[in-house]
């Protein structure tokens, strides 16, 4: 099998290809990005997604699935909307209509849902996007249901929650002060939370998240909407309570702007049993999310 992998350099993009490199040692890959550094044991493809002739190399006949991870980060899209209409809709649109059929796992996000959110989540929870980010994810999600309709593309279309730990002040990510958490109690260097310790997120580590992936990419089945993944539901206070058997956490201070807030720090109970029943899973417990992302750290 030959899977594609875009946005191979990323940082779950390359959390997926160590795993893939362990679990599955007998899928070939093609790893496109801007820029590739270190991935001397597969196929590269370096440049623009935007540029056709890539889109056509991703796709060619060759090619068995393409696993879509590249996109422009949420806090990025509302400085440069343009860029964000280029890179986080027309890439992926591109994709969906060159596939002719074969299968194409699409990486998306819960800011499909915006910030407006209620009591409970669930499957029939109708996306509300607050964002540039959200919107053209949830573009991507209708174009690639009515693909999925017409024949013309197979796979899944995911939404990821909040994936931790990021590498230290990851840029364009409003929502990088859940990663910082982690580096400011390993490092024991001070930092300011920009939300209140009862807020809430949805939270998954990389390496779970990069098995979620996987089972999508390889497996076999389809699904015409998308699917929310499952992700523990993780008070900030409760995170960094954690992290302080394994830290120094006396340099976290809690200082919220409710903007952050809004968008970061008011997630609800959640309830996903479609990506339950397709065999998706998240980190089990708070502990067991802390441990796996200081692992990998």
């Amino acid at each position: 099998m030959l899977l594609a992998i875009t946005g191979a350099a990323g940082f779950v993009g390359r959390a997926v290809v160590r795993h893939i490199e362990a679990q599955q040692p007998g899928v070939d890959l093609l790893l496109a990005d801007r820029e590739l550094a270190g991935f001397d044991a597969h196929e590269t493809l370096e440049g623009d997604l935007s540029d056709p002739a890539i889109i056509a190399a991703l796709t060619a006949p060759r090619i068995d699935a393409v696993l879509h991870l590249a996109a422009l980060p949420g806090g990025a899209t509302e400085r440069e909307p343009a860029t964000s209409r280029a890179i986080n809709l027309g890439v992926p649109l591109a994709l969906i209509e060159a596939m002719r059929g074969r299968r194409l796992v699409i990486a998306g996000s819960i800011a499909v849902f915006g910030g407006a959110l209620p009591d409970q989540m669930d499957d029939a929870t109708v996306p509300t996007p607050a964002s540039v980010y959200g919107t053209h994810k949830r573009m991507v999600e209708l174009a690639f249901a009515d693909a999925v309709r017409r024949g013309a593309v197979s796979g899944l279309a995911l939404r990821l929650p909040g994936i931790v730990a990021r590498p230290a002040a990851a840029g364009g990510f409003g929502s990088a002060f859940l990663s910082d958490i982690f580096h400011s109690a390993l490092a024991g260097t001070p930092l300011r939370v920009p939300v209140a310790a009862d807020a809430t997120s949805w939270l998954m580590s990389v390496r779970c998240c990069a098995t979620n992936l996987i089972v999508a990419a390889l497996g076999e089945r389809t699904a015409q909407d998308a699917v929310t993944l499952p992700a523990l539901r993780v008070t900030i206070g409760d995170l960094v309570a954690e992290l302080a058997r394994h830290g120094d956490v006396s340099g976290i201070r809690f200082e919220e702007i409710p903007a952050t807030r809004a968008m970061f720090g008011s997630y609800p109970d959640l309830a996903t049993p479609r990506a339950d029943t397709l065999g998706f899973r998240h980190d089990v417990s708070l502990a067991e999310l802390v441990e796996a992302v200081l692992a990998d750290l």
